[in-house]
């Protein structure tokens, strides 16, 4: 199977959407599937880009030409000059941008991890947006759902927008979990005894994100201080984000910054500290799905998150993690992971139950089973709506 893979940033770059595109360009190459690179592309911005953005921000709106027909139109214009002549079984992208106007009589695939409707006055940089950009916007996710043969989403919350916000066919829909970056080669033989070594007479919470604020950081340094005035000595590790400084000097606070993906020290370190940890807590205010809590499955540790978004497609409550609702307090945080921390049974059993959730649905290799089979039945039934021809079922 020959497949373009089509992305408008460097998809083999492990930093890059957390890491989703360089693991799914890692297990296609792994299952022997010849894979074009189509990536990045290089459309370079316009006077007429930056002149728009500046005037929006003037304004106190955001605006970006990542939705723009004109750019969208000159990656669709690289993609046909950069597979001119070549052939391929179908086109694959990490996301819906690129596809809006591409113009190619192969099946086009993608998978992605909410839709431009879900982002809307949901996370902070689709607030504010210009009345241009939310115009452009919602065409081109309604022009990319139109176009693509196959639509796959690690949640209902995503796939739901899909169908209800902008007509996509519910066939050509499917929710597919995804998979963990970070632990994705873990076996329960390295895993067990992780689990087994945490200590049992303090309480050891480790925070990644990049976002201070949208993760839920303040409420997790609450949380660790109500569990401190209960009598539980409490760690708290923080990777990936610088925090405010009224927290720099607190010693149970242990500040690592950004770690670089592509430095195999910083990549062990940072395994190193999910293994270490009791929870990974993120108590996300927005989240379109949160490949952070199938990492913590990777290693056993069971995450701690908020019932918003597209988390619900990652944690089952009380099985592979605890899960809130948006207005759980501190408070609210510290009782949950009391009753569970304080019963060694009951916690053992959902570290367990959170790495079969890993093996059994959190990995890459999963992802890519179910989601060649839909592309195959997809192709199947698209050749034979062509050809007036009854499909062949797919094993």
């Amino acid at each position: 199977m020959k497949i373009a893979y089509l992305f408008h940033e460097d998809a083999a770059d492990p930093s890059i959407q957390s890491g989703r595109t360089a693991s799914l360009l890692e297990e296609f190459e792994r299952r022997g599937l010849e894979v074009d690179r189509i990536f990045p592309l290089h459309v370079p911005e316009t006077g007429i880009d930056l002149a728009k953005k500046a005037g929006y921000r003037l304004v106190g709106k955001h605006h970006r030409r990542d939705r723009d027909q004109s750019y969208l139109a000159a990656l669709a214009a690289e993609f046909e000059q950069r597979t001119q002549g070549r052939e391929y079984d179908f086109v694959f992208c990490a996301g819906t941008e690129v596809i809006s106007k591409l113009r190619t009589p192969l099946p086009v695939v993608f998978c992605a991890d909410a839709t431009f409707a879900n982002l809307v006055d949901y996370y902070w940089d689709f607030t504010n947006l210009s009345e241009e950009y939310l115009r452009s916007g919602h065409a081109q996710e309604k022009a990319a759902l139109a176009r693509a043969d196959l639509a796959v989403y690690p949640s209902e919350w995503a796939a739901r927008s899909a169908i209800e916000d902008y007509g996509a066919d519910p066939a050509k829909v499917r929710v597919i979990s995804f998979g963990a970056n970070h632990g994705h080669a873990n076996r329960r033989a390295d895993v067990m005894p992780w689990i087994a070594e945490r200590p049992t007479d303090r309480i050891r919470l480790l925070f990644v994100g990049r976002h201070w604020e949208r993760k839920g950081g303040e409420l997790v340094v609450a949380t660790a201080l109500c569990l401190i005035a209960h009598g539980y000595p409490v760690t708290l590790d923080i990777v990936g984000c610088d925090i405010p400084a009224q927290h720099h000097d607190v010693p149970w606070i242990h500040r690592h910054g950004l770690l670089n993906q592509c430095d195999p020290t910083a990549v062990a370190k940072l395994h190193r500290f999910f293994a270490q940890a009791h929870f990974v807590m993120v108590p996300s205010r927005a989240e379109a799905y949160g490949l952070t809590f199938a990492e913590a499955n990777a290693f056993g540790t069971p995450p701690i998150a908020t019932a918003t978004g597209g988390i619900p497609g990652v944690i089952r409550h009380g099985h592979n993690g605890l899960m809130l609702p948006l207005d759980a307090t501190a408070t609210d945080y510290a009782d949950a992971i009391v009753a569970t921390f304080t019963d060694p049974a009951r916690y053992r059993a959902m570290c367990h139950r959170a790495f079969d959730e890993f093996e059994q649905r959190l990995n890459w290799r999963t992802f890519c089973d179910h989601y060649f089979a839909a592309v195959q039945e997809r192709v199947a039934l698209l050749q034979s709506t062509a050809t007036g021809a009854v499909a062949t079922p797919v094993d």
